[in-house]
């Protein structure tokens, strides 16, 4: 009996293969079946006890609206056997549509009866099975009678025929056909019709749609390759008494038939019984029922996971949402195709013991009960047949309904060995079925802007993030089932079974491993030990035997003694190894043409795989020298490859050496000798152990492929492709407009440029990892790498951003610096001599590849979001703002493109301080935490809360607790913060701000720690009468627990100096003065002893603890004594470390564990490097800065302090670390781990910072103002400092300062409100006269220096009064005060020297520079007084800044919500006002407020000033745009953006641009000077 999938054996590109890629399709709604599955589905009568017992009357589910038509037992059956589409079930909202499609001389209903009688009509069974009556039942019937007039009917008429019936149904109240799956049955020539109308639907608009719904093919004995019988069938239907003519239909099933052409299956009878069921309980009617009911559970599932978007379109539903489920997770592949790839070996009636076995059952259905193993584990030998075992157990899991995810280990793809994808795809697949867990991932998303797609999520972080975070808190509808095949085969093998083991979930979830031989872990006491199933002969012995039967019966099918005998020696000698038979049989198929040929190729068979592989090698070495030659090569690619490469990959990796190929495909099975498979036009590895096998070298074995020379021919291969002028040319079509209305637009251009270039991909991500891999040996690949870095890596990085992952930039750069540590060891003494000589590779040589992977790894750091959205900016914009020291800088440097230059910044290299925040110069910050998305810094004094979006640095929000707070803590998926104030407990959304919880302080003890529980609604508050009080977060913050030691008071005196919880909650440390520290478990008797660390005497360093910290894991604690001594104390083996040598103050350890930072008393920050704490693995010398708190970012590669009002954010590249996988080379004998080499730096932000700025008209020079109060002229070429001008007191800043346009007058006040204004005169080049003009000082701060047109007048204007000074005289002439705060800029009038404007949101008024007096215009009879601006409300505004444009027509100004602080220049409510200088002549002048200029606004992060006649801003991406006045918001222009390490809202607020485009931005003590960027 055959049942054929949709993919069966036609493999044409416009055929079934369409079918088999339909996922892409936006409008599918349901993903492929498993259709390799089909051909193996079990044969088990024992599922018919699914069925309900039903009555004679038909269904029995009374409480659907079912309706079966009397097409059976009927007198007038005949009606419903005619030609046409028939309803023969019906039922209200059915999940599916089945349509039987008959055969050759068939028909709509005695095709599907037993003995052609209709009271057997089979489909009719399928409404009273308890799975399946939910779907609607047709049948189709077409005229494909043999009797009859000749016919020039074809299959594609009989197709087009079924499409318009579908197309064209119409039946009362019935759902027209294609709103919902479509299921196929079809028998014999019903295949092909089926087919066929699949083909055209889907390339008619008209059909399309329709087709889109069909979910899945199952064919019935269908001639796929035709028939070599056909022609004797026309012939005999000619020459038949009844005299049929000929056949065009007929004609169309030829073996030769052009249709069929590519179609394998023999047609033998032109009717075929095998369709035909005698009762439900015929084998062959279980196999087809069975795979319906597959199919309709998979749909089931999947129209629950999408019923909660109902009001949806459902395909737009279903493909967006898997679309961001993978996108947030980071899948690249789908589960499915690797479950296809696996069950395409089950064979028909094999491997099903397993799911008879009553372990796996009992593991299955009792996982509910408590004392039920929750892992089961089948262990085997190599090539036993395990992955084949697995994927049976998860399709007999997904027949039973059971929600199932698994995940198949593989040595040969780098990143499907790793476990944190492991875990990344089975969070994946489950949240693509269960709504209620993908809401609440798409809520992490949103809420904390993680995603787990990159290197910064490593296993710890997604399992702690989605699985306990999430998945173990849920109650799920039903038990989780989740298979993990070669699972000993992952690179944290014990990591991931550890975890999985001690998993303490809400919902039952069963875990079943696969694997070789290895020591299976113990599980908790609690647990009930794993079932454990080893392997045996005897298990596979049937499975086979079949298998051999039926592959010797297929070659040999007329000799049953001889296939008796030949199966009998092969299974003999088989030893319970599938993938040796398989082998075997293969190398046996085409050397039996007789006897003898038989007797001898079974005497020579090889025992053992060793055995077998040495005689498949010895094959491919007995080939003609080119043969052998393109033999290896292929070996090496498929052996040593990142993953598995594509026959059109590999057609390019073989050139130039093997080029002209007819049919690789064919080509690589033959000469390869077995080693490999061609499967979904991928090579692979027949098995794991053959690549061992051809890598390793065995006793008394030529070793085929030596790893080091073929990973150092991959990576040749791999430069030299990418080493093209041609690439920058082919990258240019897939380069969209820098347009910022797209800017969300995300798609990986890199695969349509691989269209063309199949290599291109592969060549990109991975020749780094090669090379890393690579002999160190090869000059010929040193100086490719180096022609490759000098010439082509601007293109090679462009590539990567095309693909919108820049993950493969900095894992590149990881494996660079690797590949350098190599060489750096061989040249060095010890034991990574090298006996190679390496006198070519100088020291210079390795700083300078170093120096590349540095630079690399900045690129993502500083312009890596830029990058994304604008490729080629790595070729005109990213090289100037590159360090001068920098290999981008200085080998691109005199690139003829760059029109674009940076100057003013005296760094050398790079800059490892990413960005400052600051809550104010009159706050002191007191501790900081980092989330994934947020930055947030306490301010306790004042109960404040100051959030930043972490990638920006840009201020998000302040949360007020209102009352003083000594301690924050963050919730384990970093959504939630609590804050622990004087009167009441708190606890916030950090996203939105908002107060969820709020408790109230009990008694007089003192907050000493504060933390979530491992339960989300749970959290804990510490006291330092050493109690611990836990309340649930659900119950309005009630007691659910209380802990408290009753220890002797000898060994607790009274408060504890400190307190902290582990981090699973289970222990709490505490600390007094003179008292070495303390640990008890919480969940023990309060009355315990508790663990006591040992000291010797009381003056020992731990009888003064001053810090504590646990580790991670949860089983040692830091502690920092008063002497600066830092001792671990490891609790389970009593063991205290002293580390004497470290010395700190403060201290943070990474979420992973790896590391730790410390700052000492001089403020000095080392990073250092856990086990042993012995590695400096990064250190930032300070001096005498005083660092209050410190703290790591999640994903370890970033970390931040406290130094008085300022949060410094810092991002050494020494901190950027491998994607999951290990870099380090380990495959060499005596190698070890390559040790990090420690990185040290002087700390460039602690020198004085600038706090103004401003500019000179001729773009000679500009002014400085700084936070010692100096007043600095430097030159605008290079920033070079001229002299300092001035200075105010040194322990004020310099906040507001103006140099006038003739450059005669400079004016600055400071934050005393100390007003200094000087006179200049250049007397010769670089030689200043400085004359005093004014020294006063004001109430309050200055808002705003004004200087009349001829600069004999000065306005000095606060928020309540305007004062007038004469610059000559020196002395005030007039005043106003308002009163009030007042929300006014002020401008020169442009048309009338002697008056000033007065704007503010409201309205606009003139004033005379002499007395400050209203001089408003005569008001027109004609005019209607306005309000000045339109379109926006005015209340609690002000207008902050102020310009006009070069052509002095226009006036621009913005108004931003008022804050009281008025250095603030948030983006949030900023609207932009056009003023037209001629309307000043009227009484009334109003602004333009148009709808443009409120999109433009929506744009603008930060106003810049005019250039010409445009507006320049920048924009929320950090690109400095211009915009044309009045010309169309659309036609914002971008220029530029700024690295992110300039991102700094002090800073940028101080940018300024001059009239010859040249922008000036502070960064710390220098002036960045950025020149032609206004011209790009």
């Amino acid at each position: 009996f055959r049942i054929r999938a949709s993919q069966s054996s036609e493999q044409s590109e416009t055929d079934t293969d369409d079918l088999a890629r339909r996922p892409q399709n936006a409008s599918r709604t349901l993903s492929e079946p498993s259709n390799a599955l089909l051909d193996k589905l079990p044969q088990q009568p024992g599922y018919g006890s699914y069925q309900r017992k039903t009555s004679n009357a038909g269904s029995s589910y009374p409480d659907e609206e079912a309706t079966d038509l009397p097409i059976a037992n009927a007198p007038d059956a005949r009606t419903f056997d005619q030609l046409g589409l028939h309803l023969v079930h019906q039922i209200k909202d059915a999940v599916c549509d089945i349509i039987f499609v008959h055969g050759l001389g068939g028909s709509a209903m005695k095709t599907w009866s037993w003995k052609r009688d209709t009271a057997q009509f089979w489909p009719a069974w399928l409404r009273d099975d308890e799975q399946l009556y939910k779907m609607r039942v047709f049948t189709f019937a077409y005229n494909s009678n043999f009797r009859g007039s000749a016919t020039n009917l074809n299959i594609t008429d009989f197709a087009k025929d079924l499409l318009f019936h579908l197309l064209t149904f119409s039946q009362g109240d019935s759902e027209p056909i294609g709103s919902r799956p479509i299921l196929f049955v079809a028998h014999s020539m019903g295949g092909l019709v089926v087919k066929r109308a699949y083909i055209v639907g889907k390339h008619d608009p008209e059909f399309s749609g329709i087709m889109a719904q069909v979910h899945g093919m199952l064919f019935l004995a269908t001639p796929h390759r035709g028939s070599r019988y056909a022609k004797v069938l026309n012939k005999i239907l000619s020459t038949a008494p009844t005299g049929a003519p000929p056949k065009a239909y007929v004609a169309s099933l030829d073996a030769q038939s052009e249709a069929l052409q590519d179609i394998n299956e023999q047609f033998r009878k032109i009717c075929h019984d095998l369709v035909l069921f005698q009762n439900r309980e015929d084998p062959n009617y279980v196999i087809v029922r069975n795979t319906l009911r597959l199919w309709v559970a998979r749909l089931k599932a999947r129209d629950e996971a999408i019923r909660p978007q109902a009001s949806r379109t459902t395909a737009i539903y279903v493909d967006n949402s898997a679309s961001r489920v993978t996108a947030i997770l980071g899948i690249r592949e789908a589960a499915e195709d690797e479950l296809k790839l696996h069950g395409s070996h089950i064979l028909v009636g094999t491997c099903q013991w397993i799911t008879r076995r009553r372990d796996l059952r009992a593991w299955i259905e009792e996982l509910n009960s408590p004392q039920a193993s929750h892992v089961f584990w089948l262990v085997g030998l190599p090539a036993a047949g395990k992955t084949v075992l697995s994927s049976v157990v998860i399709n007999h899991l997904q027949f039973l309904g059971k929600s199932c995810q698994y995940y198949f280990f593989s040595s040969g793809h780098q990143s499907k060995r790793t476990a944190a994808y492991c875990l990344r795809s089975i969070a994946a697949q489950l949240a693509i079925a269960d709504g209620d867990f993908r809401s609440r991932l798409f809520a992490l998303h949103e809420g904390t802007g993680v995603t787990f797609s990159t290197q910064n999520q490593a296993f710890k972080a997604i399992w702690e993030k989605i699985f306990e975070g999430i998945i173990f808190k849920m109650k799920f509808q039903q038990p989780l089932f989740w298979i993990l095949d070669a699972v000993d085969e992952a690179d944290q093998y014990s990591l991931l079974v550890s975890q999985f083991t001690k998993m303490q979930p809400i919902s039952p979830i069963g875990v079943f491993f696969a694997s070789r031989p290895a020591k299976i872990p113990l599980l908790p006491y609690r647990e009930t030990p794993p079932i454990t199933l080893f392997l045996t002969e005897t298990d596979t012995y049937d499975d086979i035997h079949t298998y051999i039967q039926r592959s010797v019966k297929s070659v040999l099918p007329d000799s049953k003694e001889i296939q008796s005998d030949v199966s009998r020696r092969i299974l003999e000698m088989a030893s319970g190894s599938f993938l040796w038979v398989r082998i075997v049989l293969e190398t046996l198929e085409h050397n039996w043409h007789t006897e003898d040929d038989i007797c001898r190729s079974l005497t020579e068979l090889p025992e053992g795989m060793e055995n077998l592989y040495s005689r498949m090698l010895a094959k491919v070495q007995n080939q003609s020298p080119r043969i052998r030659a393109m033999a290896e090569r292929i070996l090496t690619w498929v052996a040593c490859s990142w993953r598995p490469l594509s026959i059109s990959e590999l057609a390019v990796a073989l050139q130039p050496d093997f080029t002209g190929f007819i049919r690789l495909e064919e080509t690589v099975v033959d000469i390869c000798g077995h080693f490999v498979s061609v499967h979904n036009s991928q090579v692979l590895i027949i098995h794991m152990t053959a690549r061992d096998f051809l890598l390793k070298k065995g006793i008394d074995r030529y070793v085929l492929i030596n790893s080091r020379e073929a990973h150092t021919h991959i990576a040749e291969t791999c430069l030299r492709y990418l080493s093209s002028d041609k690439w920058r040319r082919v990258f240019k079509y897939f380069q969209r407009p820098l347009d910022i209305s797209n800017k969300n637009e995300k798609q990986n251009k890199l695969l349509l440029a691989e269209e063309g270039d199949p290599f291109l991909g592969y060549a990109t991500c991975y020749w780094a990892f090669h090379l890393s891999k690579s002999h160190l040996s090869s000059s010929r690949l040193s100086d490719t790498l180096q022609e490759f870095l000098n010439d082509y890596c601007l293109s090679w990085i462009e590539a990567i951003a095309l693909s919108q992952n820049l993950r493969y930039l900095t894992r590149s750069a990881q494996y660079l610096k690797t590949y350098a540590k190599r060489i750096s060891r061989a040249k060095g003494p010890g034991p990574f001599d090298s006996p190679v000589s390496l006198t070519f590779f100088p020291e210079q040589h390795v700083g300078v590849i170093k120096s590349w992977a540095n630079d690399f790894v900045r690129v993502v750091g500083k312009f890596g979001s830029n990058l994304i959205q604008c490729p080629s900016s790595i070729y005109t914009l990213i090289p100037p703002f590159c360090p001068r020291g920098s290999m981008i800088g200085e080998t691109f440097s005199t690139s003829q493109e760059r029109a674009l230059t940076v100057s003013g910044l005296p760094y050398v290299d790079w800059n490892d301080c990413l960005a400052s925040v600051s809550v104010g110069d009159d706050l002191t910050a007191s501790r900081v935490l980092a989330a994934d998305r947020y930055l947030l810094v306490l301010v306790g004094s004042e109960g404040s809360l100051f959030v930043w979006y972490a990638d920006t640095c840009e201020s998000a929000r302040i949360i007020q607790h209102q009352e003083y707070v000594n301690l924050m803590a963050l919730d384990d998926s970093q959504t939630l913060v609590a804050t622990a104030g004087t009167q009441t407990y708190r606890i916030w959304d950090i996203s939105t701000g908002d107060e969820l919880h709020r408790i109230q302080r009990n008694g007089q003890a003192l907050t000493t720690a504060i933390a979530f529980g491992t339960e989300a609604s749970d959290f804990l508050i510490g006291r330092d009468d050493c109690s611990i009080t836990k309340y649930d977060l659900r119950a309005t913050a009630s007691v659910s627990s209380f802990f408290r030691p009753t220890t002797p008071s000898t060994l607790v005196q009274n408060c504890p100096k400190a307190m902290i919880l582990s981090p699973d909650r289970s222990k709490v440390a505490m600390a007094w003065r003179g008292k070495p520290p303390l640990v008890w478990n919480m969940s023990a008797d309060p009355g315990q002893q508790p663990q006591q660390s040992r000291t010797r005497k009381s003056t020992d360093a731990l009888c003064a603890p001053e810090n504590l910290q646990w580790l991670p894991h949860g089983d040692s604690l830091l502690i920092i004594c008063e002497n600066t001594l830092l001792v671990e104390w490891c609790l389970y083996d009593e063991e205290q470390i002293e580390h004497s040598h470290i010395h700190p103050r403060e201290m943070a350890i990474s979420q992973d564990g790896n590391f730790l930072l410390t700052s000492d008393h001089a403020g000095t920050m080392s990073v250092w490097m856990f086990p042993r704490l012995s590695l400096l693995v990064y250190r930032l010398v300070n001096e005498n800065e005083y660092i209050r708190s410190l703290t790591f970012s999640p994903d370890g590669q970033r970390f931040y302090d406290i130094r008085g009002s300022v949060c410094n954010a810092w991002e050494p590249d020494a901190l950027v670390r491998a994607d999951e996988e290990s870099l380090e080379d380990q495959s060499s004998v005596g190698e070890i781990s390559l040790a990090t080499e420690s990185v040290i730096r002087s700390d460039e932000s602690s020198q004085c910072q600038i706090t103004a700025l401003t500019g000179d008209s001729e773009d000679r020079y500009f002014c400085v103002g700084r936070d010692n109060g100096t007043v600095i002229i430097q030159e605008a070429l290079d920033g070079k400092r001229i002299r300092k001008v001035y200075g105010h007191s040194s322990t004020s800043a310099v906040i507001n300062l103006v140099w006038s346009a003739s450059g005669r007058y400079i004016v600055s006040c400071d934050d005393s409100s100390h007003i200094i204004a000087k006179r200049l005169e250049v007397k010769s080049e670089a030689k200043w006269a400085v004359y005093a003009v004014l020294d006063i000082r004001l109430a309050e701060s200055v808002q705003q220096f004004l200087f009349s047109h001829d600069e004999k007048l000065l306005l000095i204007s606060t928020a309540t009064s305007d004062h007038v000074w004469n610059m000559k005289t020196k002395k005030e002439i007039c005043s106003r005060r308002w009163g009030s705060r007042q929300s006014r800029r002020w401008i020169a009038h442009p048309l009338r020297p002697s008056l000033l404007v007065w704007i503010d949101p409201k309205e606009v008024h003139t004033y005379t520079w002499s007395t400050l007096e209203h001089s408003d215009p005569p008001q027109d009879p004609s005019e209607t007084p306005q309000v000045l601006t339109a379109g926006h409300s005015s209340t609690n505004k002000i207008v902050q800044w102020i310009a006009l444009t070069e052509n002095q027509q226009t006036i621009v100004f913005e108004t931003l919500p008022s804050t009281g602080h008025t250095s603030t220049r948030a983006s949030s409510g900023l609207h932009l006002e056009l003023l037209s200088t001629s309307d000043l002549r009227r009484q009334h002048p109003h602004a333009i407020s148009s709808d443009c200029m409120a999109d433009l606004a929506g744009r603008v992060k930060r106003l810049i000033g005019t250039y010409q006649d445009t507006i320049v801003f920048l924009d929320h991406d950090y690109w400095v745009c211009t915009w044309r006045i009045e010309s169309e918001v659309l036609d914002v222009k971008r220029h530029f953006f700024l690295p992110r390490d300039w991102l700094n809202s002090g800073t940028l607020q101080m940018a300024v641009l001059n009239r010859h485009g040249t922008f000036f931005c502070p960064k710390y003590g220098d002036v960045a000077i950025v020149r032609g960027g206004l011209r790009l």
